[in-house]
C-alpha cells in the first residue's frame, strides 16, 4: 500500500526545506523524503563544521530563517592574504592593493548598482520562474548571459579581477572567471562589499518546523492517472497530486530525465589539525588563483591549530603544514552547478517542479526556488 499525501518535496537541502516551510506557513500539507536535512551545508554537529556551503551572506533573507546564525566570517580584510601563484602572495591590506583602489572603488559602484537590481530579482523569482524574472529586467538578464570575464573586462578591473575579486569568488565556486556566468560572480562577489557570517544547523529544530521528514531516497517518479507515484530504496511508495524535486541537478536530471543541466565543479573539503608553513600562519583567510588547486584556506575561530581547507583536486597537505593531521574529508564530485546558461523549466506542468540551484548559484537562489514552487501549489489551492 502506498502512503497519500498533498505535496511531496524530495529532497532535504536549502530548496527544500525552504518549500517545506513555506507550506507549513500556508497551513498546506506536505512530507519532505532525503536522506539528509541540510543537503550541501554538510553541516557536522561533532566537529562545528560546514563541509559544504562554509558562510551566508546577511542579504540571504529565506536562509537566515532556516541556518543558525554564527559570527562574522572577516572582520577586516587584514585577515585575507590573496595567492596569485605559488610565489606570488599578498595581503589585502598591502601597497600593491593601494594600486588597485580607483578599480576596486570602480567595483564597489558596479556592485551597489547590482544589488538594488538583484535584490528586485530574487523577490520575483518567488512568484515567478527565473525566465519570467529574468525578462522583467534587462541588467540582470545581461549578466545571466555574460560570462564573468567579460563583464571584468567591460568594467575595466582586470587588475583588481585578478588580485582579489576573482580569487575570492574562486574560493566560493572553484570555477575560473572563464566558466563562470557575470551573474553567479557578482552574487558571490556581494561578499566583497556586505557582512558574510559562519553557521551551523540545528537539524532536530528544522526538523520540528517541518513536521514529517522520511529518512529514505527516491529512485523512481512517475505519473500514473495524473497522480505521482514516488518509489524508494527502502521499497516504500507514496502518491501526491504535487511534487517539489529539490535535489541536486544531476540527481534531477536522473530522475526527470531531463535532457541537460549546467556543467558542475568538484570540490573537496578538509579539516586539519596542525602547525601551518610561515606564509599561511599571519593570515586567517587565504584565496587563491584559478591556476591552484586550493580554493579557500580558513583559520577556524577560536581554535588554536584547526584548519579548515577547500580544493578542487586532492592537495598534498606538506605544502602547507609543517605538521598535519586530518580530522575529516569530504569529496563532492558534483558541488555546484556553475557552468552554463542553462535554464532550466522549473514548473514543469501537471503538479511537477524543480527547486535547487540549477539555475542559480548559492543557498539563497536555491531557498528561493523552493518558495516559488510552494506559491505555485498554495496558488493551485485557492
Amino acid at each position: 500500500m502506498s502512503e497519500s499525501h498533498e505535496t511531496i518535496i524530495v529532497g532535504g537541502g536549502m530548496a527544500g526545506m525552504a518549500c517545506g516551510l513555506k507550506l507549513r506557513d500556508a497551513g498546506k500539507s506536505c512530507i519532505i523524503i532525503t536522506e539528509t536535512i541540510g543537503g550541501r551545508t554538510c553541516y557536522n554537529k561533532q566537529l562545528n563544521m560546514n563541509f559544504g556551503a562554509v558562510f551566508y551572506m546577511e542579504n540571504y533573507h529565506h536562509v537566515k530563517k532556516i541556518l543558525t546564525h554564527g559570527p562574522l566570517l572577516m572582520k577586516s580584510y587584514s585577515q585575507v592574504m590573496c595567492h596569485k601563484s605559488k610565489s606570488d602572495f599578498f595581503s589585502a591590506i598591502s601597497f600593491r592593493m593601494l594600486k588597485n583602489l580607483p578599480q576596486l572603488l570602480k567595483f564597489k559602484i558596479f556592485m551597489k548598482k547590482f544589488i538594488r537590481h538583484y535584490e528586485i530579482y530574487k523577490k520575483n523569482c518567488e512568484s515567478i520562474s527565473v525566465k519570467e524574472a529574468l525578462e522583467k529586467d534587462s541588467f540582470i538578464k545581461g549578466l545571466y548571459f555574460k560570462t564573468a570575464q567579460q563583464l571584468i573586462l567591460e568594467l575595466k578591473i582586470s587588475r583588481a579581477g585578478d588580485d582579489l575579486i576573482s580569487q575570492f569568488v574562486y574560493g566560493c565556486t572553484g570555477a575560473s572567471v572563464e566558466g563562470l556566468n557575470a551573474l553567479d560572480f557578482c552574487n558571490c562577489a556581494q561578499g566583497l562589499v556586505i557582512p558574510i557570517h559562519t553557521f551551523s544547523l540545528d537539524e532536530d529544530a528544522v526538523k520540528k518546523k517541518l513536521g514529517c521528514v522520511i529518512k529514505d531516497s527516491v529512485t523512481s517518479i512517475e505519473n500514473i492517472k495524473n497522480t505521482y507515484v514516488i518509489t524508494t530504496q527502502s521499497g516504500k511508495q507514496y502518491t501526491a497530486p504535487n511534487v517539489v524535486v529539490a535535489t541536486p541537478a544531476v540527481i534531477t536530471k536522473t530522475l526527470l530525465d531531463l535532457p541537460r543541466i549546467r556543467q558542475s565543479s568538484q570540490l573537496i573539503s578538509y579539516l586539519v589539525k596542525g602547525q601551518p608553513k610561515k606564509k599561511y600562519k599571519k593570515h586567517d583567510i587565504h584565496v587563491f588563483s584559478d591556476t591552484l588547486p586550493l580554493i579557500f584556506y580558513y583559520h577556524r575561530q577560536n581554535a588554536m591549530n584547526e584548519y579548515e581547507l577547500f580544493s578542487v583536486n586532492k592537495i598534498d597537505m606538506e605544502t602547507y603544514f609543517d605538521s598535519y593531521e586530518i580530522v575529516a574529508r569530504k569529496t563532492w564530485s558534483d558541488a555546484l552547478y556553475v557552468k552554463g546558461d542553462i535554464i532550466l523549466d522549473q514548473d514543469l506542468g501537471n503538479g511537477l517542479y524543480i527547486a535547487g540551484d540549477h539555475n542559480g548559484l548559492g543557498m539563497e537562489p536555491a531557498a528561493i526556488s523552493g518558495i516559488y514552487a510552494a506559491n505555485q501549489i498554495i496558488k493551485k489551492g485557492l
